[in-house]
């Protein structure tokens, strides 16, 4: 056809077309009926050869969120949703608000009912488009997102696609929200010169003045410790803070960690658990966590100091956070780090004795920590049901350094080792569950050469809409290790439930209503439906044989697999 006689490029072609030019790799979408303009475009780009983000039909919203959410996690690379106007919005809310706690960049963009009752191209068509206006869509997430916005006119698409992507890219990066009614989408793109893509805000450097008098607290304590949960998100300040704890021996306790943020090898790794260290700590310095401690059940010293280190210390978009802060640092703890290590280095002879006794001290107190850990799983390394320490270290044997571990309320993380950075990921703090499936995928769809395993409850498993996730598993060749923790009930409510009453009827009976999910599905048989590989392990002498049988499946066949796992409900404390 010659180039006169050639339809104008809609609005439609120009976003997709302005999302591949800006980065985005993956659309994962939900269609429904305000997505004809966008099929249209993608056929017509397909025929010409004109580049658009790969595109993914992914049957339930929740779980196409999820994989943005993986793929953003393992990649560093903000990734695209696109759903059907209000009702989609509304399903992928519980996948939003884990993204927006994380603070995870995604551009969730949603349909619009079309507002033209007739006379324009693409207005309503169907008796569900009354019926599917809201008076503010957006207003379902507002609270959630960095920013969101409604397309009014074609000639907005450049500007307004570049100032979302530039926010969920900004620090603190976080989702942004854009709707597209169908009149707009369908209309003819805008003529003229092209704009250049708008920048994202890099990570904040640190005020030196700040950084000098943390160096100051820390340099003078005896008993300093580091608090993090999310310090890995950003790689590169992992090997930063090993070299500050190693050097100046300060212990590390990860908090509930959703990233890996220091190997588990390194000498000042002192666990997960921050209450024996806050009973003695002078000085608390904080990196990257939202919760450092619980309130209700320990806190610093009066007399501690206490350091909040983040790109955003006050974590301004949670209702009520109050905990002590005799200082807050804005800034990437990447650069903050080696500031501070430079900044201590000036005190370094005044606190060599102190740096001396305290490793010591430190040493023996790890190798105390080890032998509780190895004394524990020698207790319930024949246990029936598995315990999730046996299976977790079961796990830990044969993942290898590379793999990429999603932990969504399964493993028994103090029974594995991890010394890389981008190897362990757990859930948002939001804790909307089902996000492991998606979140799997989308890693493995990131790093397609590397082993990606899902350690899920039986009850986040089937949050995580698991026949959608199968079919995608094997409709994009995603080749995921799937293992279900299952112990046929919610144990996290359970276990909510002793602690608040730990001499409670519930405890005493060992009978908690809304706590039981029986009888437990054969999960195994699930993937088998979308041509996975499946195996329900129950004795702990099965675990080994069928981890091997599964990796197998996924290492050589080049498909999915799942264990379902007969686990006892954990013991050990709720975070």
């Amino acid at each position: 056809m010659p180039a006169e006689e050639r339809p104008a490029p809609t609005a439609a072609e120009l976003y997709l077309r302005r999302l591949a030019e800006s980065g985005v790799d993956y659309l994962f979408a939900n269609a429904g009926t305000d997505f004809p303009p966008i099929i249209e475009a993608l056929v017509k780009a397909a025929e010409e050869g004109t580049r658009v983000p790969q595109t993914f039909a992914i049957p339930h919203e929740n779980l196409a969120v999820a994989m943005a959410y993986g793929h953003a996690m393992v990649s560093g690379r903000a990734q695209a949703v696109m759903l059907h106007v209000n009702v989609g919005t509304a399903n992928a809310i519980c996948g939003l608000l884990n993204a927006a706690r994380e603070r995870i960049p995604i551009l969730l963009a949603a349909g619009r009912t079309p507002f033209s009752e007739s006379g324009h191209e693409g207005s309503r068509s169907l008796y569900i488009h009354w019926g599917q206006e809201m008076f503010d869509q957006g207003s379902m997430l507002r609270e959630i997102v960095k920013w969101d916005y409604e397309l009014r006119l074609p000639d907005q698409i450049e500007p307004a696609l570049d100032r979302a992507l530039a926010l969920a890219r900004s620090e603190p990066k976080g989702p942004v929200y854009l709707t597209l009614p169908r009149e707009v989408l369908a209309a003819p793109a805008p003529n003229g010169a092209r704009r250049k893509p708008q920048a994202a805000v890099q990570a904040p450097a640190p005020a030196p003045a700040a950084i000098a008098e943390a160096a100051v607290i820390l340099a003078a304590a005896e008993h300093p410790v580091v608090i993090t949960s999310s310090l890995g998100r950003d790689p590169a300040a992992v090997p930063r803070l090993a070299a500050l704890a190693e050097r100046f021996a300060f212990p590390v306790v990860s908090h509930v960690p959703r990233w890996l943020c220091l190997p588990s090898d390194h000498p000042m790794h002192l666990g997960y658990d921050p209450a024996p260290f806050l009973a003695e700590a002078d000085a608390v310095l904080v990196i990257e966590s939202d919760v450092p401690w619980i309130a209700s059940r320990m806190a610093p010293r009066r007399e501690a100091k206490v350091i909040h280190l983040s790109v955003e210390p006050l974590f301004s978009r949670y209702p009520m956070r109050s905990f002590e802060a005799d200082l807050a640092i804005a800034g990437s703890p990447a650069l903050a780090l080696p500031m501070l290590t430079e900044a201590l280095a000036d005190e370094e002879p005044q606190m060599a004795q102190r740096v001396m006794a305290r490793r010591e001290r430190l040493a023996a107190r790890r190798q105390a920590q080890r032998a509780s850990l190895q004394a524990t799983f020698e207790k319930v390394r024949q246990a029936r049901p598995l315990h999730p320490a046996f299976v977790s270290r079961a796990i830990d044997a044969v993942k290898g350094e590379d793999a990429i571990v999603i932990n969504e309320l399964g493993l028994a993380l103090e029974q594995m080792s991890f010394r890389k950075p981008g190897t362990y990921f757990a859930s948002s703090p939001a804790g909307g569950l089902g996000w492991g499936l998606g979140a799997a995928l989308g890693a493995k769809l990131a790093a397609p050469e590397r082993l990606v395993i899902a350690a899920v409850g039986d009850g986040s498993y089937m949050f995580g809409n698991p026949t959608p996730a199968h079919y995608v598993a094997r409709a994009q060749e995603l080749p995921v290790l799937f293992i279900v923790f299952n112990n046929a009930g919610w144990a996290a409510v359970r276990k909510a439930t002793e602690a608040m009453y730990p001499d409670g009827r519930g405890r005493r009976a060992n009978r908690m209503p809304l706590t039981a999910l029986e009888p437990s599905p054969a999960f195994e048989k699930v993937v088998e439906a979308s041509g996975g590989y499946g195996e329900r392990v129950e004795a702990p002498e099965e675990m080994a044989p069928a981890l091997e049988r599964a990796l197998h499946a996924v290492r050589v066949e080049k498909r999915q697999a799942l264990l379902n796992v007969a686990c006892a409900i954990p013991t050990a404390r709720l975070f």
